[in-house]
């Protein structure tokens, strides 16, 4: 089997860490930037034991029925810690594992794991209940029962849910477990936990924080919602969005090719979410041009001494005319009045 690869939108993170021999510990809550862990860096027949090591506080891992330690076990995938909740997308090695009331550190254990499978397939069966995953599945696992399963080579992205995270929707969590996820709102949430995947890589602790308190309210909302929780999902979900874009959108104000559309394709969201995720501020479009028009007005006031039509074409506007339309409109006066106005502002010696 051929090295697995990371997901396109992770090429820029540049190294490959191994992958630590030490258990993962559960408890850590500390933010933390992505990175890239991978097998590839040890000998062949130490890599399911290093593998093994690493996952032991989660299940007990076994090669795939036939497989043989000395052809490898490679896995390759980046995680993050988002104040709690750890993500973790790539691809590995089919293999077998399960977890028993045996299991080593059970007691810490009181968590849950989500899968969204993107390739490859997987089987379990907890009690009574039997799953079998294919591409394009969400799943939940209890990591507090008892369970055995097993998976071809797949890609997936997961998620380690701390029951602490969780408590008021826990006995939703608990019923869904070991199920296969359906309906819009599990649409909802593949969406949220794709594009939330995008965005890791370069965000600050605290951003990673705020990541993890939204994706937290959006699983708690998707998972066996109420009519309430549904509107809080979808709510969620759209703050992120609009949080997201409007970063992007600061930043790219001079870009002449920056529209809706583009925007979206950027973002890889639906042009009708991005849409209705602005509507409390008067729609993409208008606030694009707001936010154009505030930095320009801004350049004026604080005495950029370039002409205006450099002004009006370094913040987006194709036409110093057209600029001026829009800045009256905007703020009732021309541009050239606020350029004057800033002259006549009384310096600090004459106050």
């Amino acid at each position: 089997m051929n090295p697995p690869s990371l997901s396109p939108q992770h090429q820029q993170i540049l190294s490959r860490d191994p992958l630590p021999r030490t258990p993962r510990n559960l408890e850590d809550r500390n933010p933390a930037a992505a990175r890239v862990f991978s097998t590839a860096a040890y000998d062949p027949r130490e890599q399911f034991d290093v593998w093994r090591s690493r996952v032991s506080s989660l299940w007990d891992a076994r090669l795939a029925a036939g497989a043989s330690v000395t052809a490898g076990f490679h896995a390759e995938y980046m995680t993050c810690n988002l104040g709690g909740i750890v993500i973790s997308s790539g691809r590995f090695a089919a293999h077998r594992l399960a977890r028993s009331s045996g299991h080593a550190h059970r007691s810490l254990v009181d968590h849950w794991w989500l899968v969204r499978a993107r390739s490859g397939e997987a089987w379990f069966e907890t009690g009574e209940r039997r799953l079998h995953a294919r591409p394009g599945d969400i799943f939940l696992i209890s990591l507090d029962q008892d369970f055995r399963g097993c998976t071809t080579d797949y890609d997936a992205l997961t998620l380690i849910l701390p029951r602490d995270d969780f408590r008021p929707v826990a006995a939703s969590l608990d019923s869904a477990c070991n199920t296969i996820l359906s309906g819009n709102l599990a649409g909802l949430l593949a969406d949220h936990l794709d594009s939330l995947e995008t965005r890791l890589v370069g965000m600050s602790p605290e951003e990673l924080v705020e990541a993890g308190r939204a994706t937290a309210g959006v699983i708690a909302a998707c998972v066996r919602p109420s009519g309430d929780q549904s509107h809080e999902a979808n709510a969620a979900i759209e703050a992120l969005l609009f949080e997201r874009a409007q970063s992007y959108i600061q930043l790219n104000l001079s870009n002449h090719d920056l529209t809706p559309d583009q925007l979206a394709q950027v973002l890889g969201v639906s042009r009708s979410n991005l849409y209705r995720a602005f509507e409390q501020v008067g729609g993409i479009f208008r606030y694009i041009q707001h936010c154009r028009l505030a930095a320009a007005r801004a350049a004026l006031s604080a005495g950029d001494r370039r002409q205006i039509k450099d002004i009006a074409y370094r913040h987006g506007f194709r036409t110093a005319s057209g600029f001026a339309k829009a800045f009256r409109r905007e703020f009732g006066y021309s541009p050239g009045e606020a350029r004057e106005s800033s002259r006549d502002e009384p310096g600090i010696d004459s106050v």
